[in-house]
């Protein structure tokens, strides 16, 4: 480490007092001068100094003229010259000479006389110079001594100093070198990465090469297949624009078929009978089950045609006038007779063309007859009404009933109606017909004490104050069942402990509009589980005042009914040009609707524009045996019974 000398300044000692120099006008200052060249300088010195007094002495023999006086030496030149110069005046200044001579003595004496007295000067200054020297050189020890000292003074100071510093950066150093040290690691930590990294580059480098190579040769392909695919393309699209037209022309043609299909389901329909019906025998109770701890006897029934299932025949017991008993039969035919074994199932295959009557914008009645245990509700909604979200073919139980197979028809045949442009919307609507009078079965109050009215409008029917549901799937549909079935009007009698007192009436209407062809419908389902059918004496309801008039309202409703499909037969034999029965008078045209709440409200789906089915529920029991007589007569009669043409109703 150097150490920067200019900043350490030895301390100055006390000077001594310096005898003055004579004849020393340009002595130089002695600090910073070594020994040798203070003695050359004391030399010089004393030379000037000899040849001072000398000069002096030249010009005070001069006589203080302003020249100076010729040494020896230049008076012999000056002679000789003069005298080679000047022959002729040597001879003629031989006196003068004589006195020059003279003088020139007197000068050398005087001369001598000088010299000697400078020597003696010369020599007190030379022991002057030497005692001077001798104390410049004494001071020159004292200096050098103080110097030697300061530097001395100054070298440890500085040593302290640097060892401090030295120690300072040492330490700095350690840790420069340390975080240097790291750094290097680091960086060749880094090198090394970048290295294997750089091989790997390198590798991914010379397989990238391959690889493009491989994809300009893919490439190359891929433009020739592109442009056969182009080629391809401009081929499929005329082949698309001829196909999109075919398709139009399909959609078209399959609108109309659409159209044609309505028609000619309806025109089946109308051959099969505007009014239908069909009989289904309940299966018999089997030994063991509640209230009956051994087998039940059953009618004598027979089924006569197996082929179509279209005949019955009841086999009664009878006594003549001799009083001797006899069998009598008695053979009934319909549109369809469903055996004890026939499942839920097979009655919905023979009802579900008459649902679909509803989507192509016809009024739908089914109702249920029969008398009280004989399955009607059973067959209607089965044991119990589902809750699941929707219910499909896949899913349905064996005992689903004919209410919820229907909703799930239409929903699902609505949803496929969808890509023919068809778009339908679902409102529910559940009432109840107790003593003649209606009960809102989906009002918020538990008991209906509201008086509605019944009014017909452009073939549409409104209740008043009563409450409309619209529906968005058939788990909406299912819930407001449930709820209503709750609040219906049910009571023990002798034929059911829990016979339905009052007519249920279902109501579901359905409009549809196209978007396409800009047709439209709008048309209403009506499923209706009558109150059972008995005389009083077999239902023991004369013994309570309550149950008589339930049961008297209850047969009075059935009749109305018997007496306005016995009208409708006779207005259509009219209307065709027959002789219409015995049964129907001059005043045939009138159809007695308003002798029952029920028939006046089922006016629009009794009539012509509506396609009806009754659904006759058989006991197979020897005890129900005559009401089960009754009830075929009164199916029989309705099925004999043809009324007019339904018509189609389209949306206001």
């Amino acid at each position: 480490m150097e150490i920067n000398k200019q900043t350490i300044k030895p301390s100055r000692g006390p000077t001594l007092p310096r005898a003055p120099l004579h004849a020393m006008t340009n002595r130089t200052s002695q600090k910073g001068r070594t020994p040798s060249d203070q003695i050359a300088q004391s030399s010089i010195l004393n030379t000037k100094s000899r040849e001072t007094p000398v000069t002096s002495v030249k010009r005070r023999i001069s006589g203080g003229s302003a020249k100076p006086i010729p040494s020896r030496s230049t008076a012999g030149r000056s002679v000789s010259a003069h005298n080679q110069g000047s022959g002729v005046k040597r001879i003629v200044g031989d006196g003068r000479m004589d006195a020059i001579e003279t003088q020139l003595a007197s000068m050398q004496s005087l001369f001598d006389l000088e010299r000697r007295r400078t020597e003696d000067i010369l020599i007190r200054e030379q022991t002057e110079r030497r005692q001077q020297e001798d104390k410049v050189r004494q001071l020159e020890e004292d200096l050098m001594e103080q110097r030697r000292a300061a530097l001395l003074s100054a070298e440890r100071n500085s040593r302290s100093l640097a060892d401090d510093e030295l120690d300072d950066l040492l330490r700095k150093h350690q840790k420069e070198k340390r975080e240097l040290q790291d750094e290097i690691d680091r960086e060749r930590m880094t090198v090394n990465s970048l290295k294997s990294a750089l091989e790997q580059r390198s590798t991914a480098h010379l397989t990238m090469d391959s690889t493009n190579v491989a994809l300009r040769a893919q490439i190359d392909t891929l433009k020739s297949r592109i442009e056969e695919m182009e080629e391809e393309k401009n081929e499929v699209l005329s082949h698309t624009s001829m196909i999109r037209e075919e398709n139009e022309r399909l959609q078209a043609s399959l609108r109309d078929a659409e159209s044609l299909r309505r028609k000619l389901h309806n025109e089946v329909q109308e051959l099969r009978g505007n009014i239908r019906v069909f009989v289904r025998v309940r299966p018999p109770i089997s030994a063991g089950k509640v209230g009956f701890s051994h087998p039940v006897p059953e009618a004598s029934i027979r089924y006569t045609d197996d082929l179509e299932s279209k005949r019955i025949e009841l086999a009664t017991n009878a006594e003549s006038a001799m009083g001797t008993a006899t069998m009598r039969s008695h053979a009934f035919e319909f549109d369809r007779v469903f055996r004890p074994d026939a499942s839920q199932a097979d009655v919905f295959a023979e009802v579900e063309h008459l649902i679909q009557s509803v989507l192509d914008g016809y009024n739908t009645c089914i109702f249920a007859y029969g008398q009280t245990g004989s399955g009607k509700t059973f067959t209607l909604e089965g044991p119990n009404l589902p809750d699941a979200d929707a219910l499909t073919e896949a899913n349905f139980a064996n005992d689903e009933g004919l209410i919820p197979r229907a909703v799930s028809m239409l929903w699902k045949t609505a949803n496929d109606l969808q890509s023919k442009g068809w778009q339908y919307s679902f409102e529910g609507q559940m009432l109840e017909i107790y003593n003649e009078g209606i009960n809102d079965l989906l009002g918020k109050a538990e008991v209906d004490k509201a008086k509605h009215e019944i009014r017909h409008e452009k073939g549409r029917t409104f209740v008043s104050d009563t409450v409309t549901v619209q529906l968005q799937s058939p788990k909406e549909l299912f819930t407001l069942l449930s709820r209503a079935k709750r609040r219906r009007q049910v009571a023990a009698t002798l034929m059911n402990e829990r016979s339905s007192r009052s007519h249920c009436v279902f109501t579901l209407r359905v409009v549809g509009r196209n978007l396409e062809t800009l047709e439209s419908s709008d048309a209403v389902l009506n499923l209706v589980d009558l109150a059972g059918s008995e005389r009083l004496n077999n239902s023991g309801s004369g013994k309570d005042a309550a149950r008589l008039k339930e049961a008297q309202n209850i047969n009075k409703s059935l009749s109305s009914l018997a007496d306005v499909i016995t009208a409708l037969g006779g207005q259509a034999k009219s209307s065709n040009g027959t002789t219409p029965s015995t049964t129907v008078t001059n005043s045939a045209a009138h159809i007695p609707y308003r002798n029952s709440t029920l028939t006046w409200l089922l006016k629009n789906s009794l009539g012509g524009n509506s396609k009806t089915l009754m659904l006759l529920a058989l006991s197979p029991l020897l005890e129900h045996q005559s009401e089960s007589l009754c009830s075929l007569r009164f199916a029989s009669k309705v099925n004999s019974t043809v009324i007019g043409t339904a018509r189609r109703v389209r949306a206001a």
